[in-house]
Order: C-alpha cells, then sequence, then structure tokens
C-alpha cells in the first residue's frame, strides 16, 4: 500500500485514477471502518481527475474507475452497472449483451444469476466503497461530479449519470449521514434537463431511478415537491418502458404537498391496441361514441359508455391516412379529410354511411366547418373556404355528386366545388377552427383569425 501511496503521487495523470482505485480496494480490504492515509489519498486522487476539465481523457478514465469500483463486471471486467441499474429499473433488454475475451455472447440475466449468492440487491461491498466515496470531506465526489455534468462529452456526461445513479441508489440503503440532500442540490436540476430534453430512453429511466431513491427520503419531500409537474409530464412518456417509472409516477401522487387536479386529472385511462389500423391521426365524439381516424384510412366508432369501450363500426373506404375527423356543433354529419385527396361527409346516425364524396387536387391535410362553411387546407398554401356543401341535401347524392364533379373543373385554384374561396394567402396552415362566426388558423409561419 505504501509502495501504491507513493507511486501514486508521482505516476502520470492518465494512471493516477488507476492507481487509486488498487490503493482504495486495498485499504477498504485491511481497515475497513478506520480513517487511513491511503483512503484519503486514493479518493482525492479520484476527485481532481474528475475535475481536469482541460484533459477530458483523464475525467473518463475516472468515471470508468468508479463504475469499476461497484464490482459489476462482466467476464472481461468490463463494468456493467449501467445494464444492472436498467434492469433494476424493470428494463428488460433481451438483445443486450457483453462479450467475453473469446467473444462468445453472456447475456446480463446469466451474469446476474452467477453473481447472485455474492451481490443480491446490493453487495456489502458495494454499500461499502459507496459510503467512503460519498462521505469524503462532506460530499465533495457529488461537487465533482456535478461538473462532470456539464461538460460537452456525450460519453462523459452519459458515464457521469451512471455513476451519480449507483451512488444515490446504494445511499438508500446507507445510513443517513446528509448526503442525500447534498446529492439533491448537486444533481436535481441537471436530472429536470435530461428528462425534459434527452431523447435517450435510458437516460431518463436512469434519471427516474435517482429520483426515486431520492423521493425515499422523508426530509427532500418538502424541496422536491416544487418539481413535482416537470416530473410528472415527461414520466408519463416512460411508463410503457419501465415499471419503476409507474411506481415513481405514484410515489409522487401521493406526496402529501401535491395537488393531484393541477398535475394530472384523468380519472380512467384506457388502452386500446390499435397496431393493425397504423397510427392514431384524429379523433371526434359526439353523444357517447368516439370516432377514430387511422393512418391506413380506417374510420371506427367506439361506444364509450359506462360499460367500457367497444368497437361498433370499422370503415375502409378513404385508401390513405384520415387526417382529420370533425362534426360541427348541433350536427350530426361527420366530415373527414385524407391524404387520399378527398373530402368524405358521412351520416352517423344510427351508424355512419357516406352521404357525399369530393376530389381534391392535393391531400387534405385538416378540416373545419359549421353550419354555413366548411374550411380545409390542403398540402399547398392557405386555406379554402365553400358554402356549397350545406345547399345538398342527403337525398341528392349517396355517392360521388355529377355535379359538383363539372363545377370542380371551374375553379383550378382549389377543386372542391362550386363557391369556394381563398383564406388567409400564402400561409401553410396545420390546424383549423371555427367559433362563433370566427375562423381560426394555425400554421408554420402564422398564428391568425379570419372574421366573416
Amino acid at each position: 500500500m505504501h509502495s501504491f501511496l507513493v507511486y501514486l503521487q508521482m505516476a502520470p495523470i492518465e494512471q493516477q485514477p488507476s492507481v487509486a482505485s488498487l490503493l482504495l480496494q486495498l485499504d477498504l480490504l485491511v481497515e475497513p471502518r478506520k480513517t487511513s492515509i491511503y483512503r484519503d489519498e486514493a479518493i482525492d486522487s479520484i476527485i481532481e481527475a474528475l475535475k481536469r476539465k482541460e484533459f477530458p481523457l483523464c475525467q473518463v478514465i475516472a468515471l470508468e474507475t468508479l463504475s469499476s469500483l461497484t464490482g459489476r463486471l462482466n467476464t472481461s471486467g468490463e463494468p456493467i452497472t449501467e445494464l444492472w441499474l436498467l434492469k433494476i429499473a424493470g428494463v428488460y433488454q433481451q438483445n443486450d449483451i457483453s462479450e467475453d475475451e473469446e467473444g462468445a455472447g453472456i447475456s446480463i440475466d446469466v451474469m446476474e444469476a452467477n453473481m447472485e449468492e455474492e451481490t443480491k440487491a446490493m453487495s456489502v461491498w458495494e454499500k461499502r466503497i459507496a459510503f467512503v466515496l460519498c462521505n469524503h470531506e462532506r460530499g465533495a465526489i457529488f461537487k465533482a461530479l456535478e461538473e462532470c455534468f456539464m461538460s460537452k462529452s456525450m460519453e462523459i456526461t452519459k458515464s457521469c449519470l451512471v455513476v451519480t445513479t449507483w451512488l444515490i441508489f446504494i445511499l438508500k440503503s446507507l445510513p443517513d449521514t446528509g448526503m442525500r440532500v447534498i446529492a439533491s442540490q448537486c444533481f436535481l436540476d441537471h436530472f429536470l434537463v435530461i428528462l425534459e430534453s434527452s431523447n435517450n430512453m435510458e437516460e431518463k429511466v436512469l434519471v427516474t431511478l435517482a429520483l426515486k431513491s431520492l423521493f425515499s427520503d422523508p426530509d427532500l419531500n418538502k424541496g422536491l415537491v416544487a418539481y413535482a409537474k416537470r416530473i410528472y409530464k415527461p414520466l408519463r412518456k416512460l411508463k410503457r418502458y419501465s415499471s419503476l417509472v409507474a411506481e415513481t409516477l405514484k410515489e409522487i401522487m401521493n406526496l402529501p404537498s401535491v395537488d393531484t387536479s393541477e398535475v394530472w386529472s384523468c380519472v380512467e385511462l384506457f388502452e386500446i391496441d390499435s397496431n393493425s389500423n397504423g397510427e392514431v391521426l384524429s379523433l371526434c365524439h359526439l353523444k357517447g361514441r368516439l370516432f377514430s381516424g387511422h393512418s391506413d384510412g380506417t374510420i371506427k366508432v367506439w361506444d364509450v359508455g359506462k360499460r367500457g369501450w367497444q368497437l361498433v363500426q370499422e370503415v375502409h373506404e378513404h385508401l390513405k391516412a384520415v387526417t382529420c375527423l370533425h362534426i360541427p356543433p348541433s350536427s350530426d354529419k361527420l366530415y373527414s379529410s385524407s391524404l387520399d385527396k378527398t373530402i368524405r361527409i358521412w351520416k352517423t346516425d344510427p351508424e355512419i354511411h357516406r352521404l357525399l364524396v369530393y376530389d381534391m387536387k392535393e391531400p387534405v391535410k385538416c378540416l373545419t366547418a359549421n353550419a354555413s362553411i366548411v374550411c380545409f387546407s390542403s398540402q399547398g398554401t392557405g386555406a379554402k373556404g365553400s358554402q356549397e356543401a350545406h345547399k345538398k341535401s342527403p337525398q341528392e347524392s349517396t355517392v360521388k355528386n355529377q355535379q359538383a364533379e363539372v363545377d370542380m373543373k371551374k375553379y383550378t385554384s382549389t377543386i372542391f366545388y362550386s363557391g369556394t374561396r381563398k383564406l388567409l394567402g400564402k400561409q401553410t396552415i396545420h390546424a383549423l377552427c371555427i367559433q362563433d362566426g370566427i375562423l381560426f388558423a394555425g400554421g408554420s409561419s402564422v398564428d391568425g383569425l379570419l372574421g366573416r
């Protein structure tokens, strides 16, 4: 140990974290409960390496050293701390394997089974390592890791997240010495940024595991309750990826200071698999029935009564995605637009039945209507409106209207039916809504309204 200490003080900076790791492990094997100059020098060396912003390679080596200290290694000696943490969080990655020196794939499940007797939930060694690292100089390791979070290197920030999550997770099972409070002060803002902005599901799950560990401390509830709204929204999107996320959502909602109506007002959630018809692109509701438009052109009718949701009808007339469904106020007519360059009008009682079909020059992205006008937008620019549709009775045509077909040839700017007018000029429109005689339009370059 003395030889290691001397070499540590003279070694090149890229070798210091590895030497410090050996010295620290030997010290904990000899005198785990007593303070030691060897231990202090080793931890100080690792912390200094983490702070070397001008030498990112040294930071990477220090983070790899900390990951190795967990004792979670594969047969090649590579850390599997991240995979272990993800498994704790309920993320089962069937295809993720680590290779041994000869290239044979070894699943984490096999490795965990082999080490189960030694490690179980948390090994004595992990607790010992985490305790001395966290309590050294009152959480100095946390402040050093916080600097790594601010690195521009994605490799450094990801490794830092793994190490930080591991330390906080182990802290949960250790005697409280105030380190969880210090950890929350150093990392909470960084965790929230990752949770709200990262596109990596695994990073978000690791943050969730760390936050859940912090929530386990009653003293931190008052500090974290202020972040409940920011935490809850991104976690809802992770629910299907990790069983831990659902548990964390419940814990947030059970905090005494959280007003559940402010966070989430859903009384009951129905999840129905519609993969066979692609994505749901549009919804509208009328008299206890929900109409859904799908990416394969299907329109479905659901009974959403008190007995639960039931599929009562499917229509497969649109040839491409149904982009919008709309039922005007005080009406029972359903309007549908589609990428197949048509707008269709349907009767909804007792079942949906097609009344009219209007061919367009371009795919239709959105539409809206009231008792006197229909407005729509295609892939082109602007919105168009017409009063002609409301002049025809259902008896005039239950198939494609021949007179409308003739009229469309006269209107090269729109091709809808006679009486069509252009609205809002050359703006690209993504959403339309009519309310109280006013047309509201939202697009990529304008948010506006047009009065009639």
